[in-house]
């Protein structure tokens, strides 16, 4: 006979969701990120770059993800790793170009960082409210998960429209993603695109007609996945990884490509044409890149000129 005082399934089920204890992961009080976890499983990762009202892809907000990155690679607690920005409608605005040419530190570094970021334990969501551009796209396109609210969510890749292509790994990440014919398209047309359109080709996982939409599902798909065993979770996401992420010396390539053609004279003129004192025309920018050009310029009206920093 089976013994008869064996605990129901639902009382297991009930003791499989007490909470468990664990050290919560320990971070420094970093400049350009603000990090928290209520739940010891989930940390909340939110962009607020220093010195920029956009959020820059820039040397200080590498250095931080770098540090946060390599405590994580050490971290059997936490499970899921959200990013967020607290900068209305933007996200990653794009990267500042503002680098010694002859000293592209800040383009290798990311992109070991984002590799790093790949290979990581722990699921990583982008939680998206807005522009999300070039080098910060890139980052977005590599982690697990991208969910986005439509009201402010514009995405792209400007990078062709102004002489170069995305230094950080971006088309590599993005081509699997959306397939070869879109990643051209979007590649080299520097479309931007909406949070609907994003999610019918695969560039985010779901789009949402509200903030607080979005945020009801990430927070719902986040303890779903602190439930779960960190090593399988890791397995699973191991496993995915080898079908679809690009191999680190892609990357290296097309920062190798990035440099070459960022040195050319036509491109630094392209690339330092003003600063950022319109941010209708850093939200817009795909929509005005071909203001650039002279004869695209002439066609369309001077009324449309803006003043912004443009950025990979």
């Amino acid at each position: 006979m089976f013994p008869t005082n064996l605990p129901s399934p639902i009382s297991l089920l009930g003791l499989s969701l007490l909470p468990v204890l664990t050290t919560a992961l320990q971070l420094p009080n970093y400049t350009n990120i603000i990090t928290s976890n209520t739940n010891p499983a989930v940390l909340d990762v939110t962009f607020h770059v220093a010195n920029t009202t956009i959020n820059l892809w820039n040397s200080g907000l590498v250095s931080d993800l770098k540090d946060l990155v390599s405590r994580l690679q050490n971290d059997n607690d936490t499970k899921v790793v959200v990013f967020r920005s607290d900068v209305p409608k933007y996200w990653i605005a794009h990267a500042d170009l503002n680098f010694d040419i002859d000293n592209p530190t800040i383009v290798t570094d990311s992109i070991y960082l984002i590799n790093n970021m790949t290979n990581l334990q722990q699921t990583t969501i982008g939680a998206v409210s807005g522009v999300v551009r070039g080098g910060g796209n890139e980052f977005l396109v590599s982690l697990d998960m991208r969910f986005a609210s439509k009201p402010h969510t514009l995405l792209g890749q400007p990078e062709v429209g102004l002489g170069i292509i995305p230094g950080l790994g971006g088309i590599q990440f993005l081509a699997r993603l959306i397939g070869r014919g879109r990643a051209m398209e979007y590649v080299l047309s520097d479309n931007d695109i909406n949070a609907a359109d994003a999610e019918r080709i695969g560039w985010i996982n779901k789009a949402f007609d509200t903030d607080e939409e979005m945020e009801g599902y990430v927070c719902g798909l986040t303890k779903r996945l602190a439930l779960f065993d960190g090593e399988a979770i890791k397995a699973g996401r191991t496993a995915v990884n080898v079908a679809t992420t690009p191999d680190v010396e892609d990357l290296l390539e097309d920062e190798r490509v990035f440099i070459e053609l960022y040195r050319k004279p036509s491109v630094q003129a392209r690339t330092k044409l003003g600063t950022l004192d319109d941010n209708d025309g850093e939200r817009f920018f795909g929509e005005a890149l071909p203001l650039l050009y002279a004869g695209a310029a002439a066609g369309t009206g001077a009324s449309r000129r803006r003043s912004v920093r443009y950025g990979m």
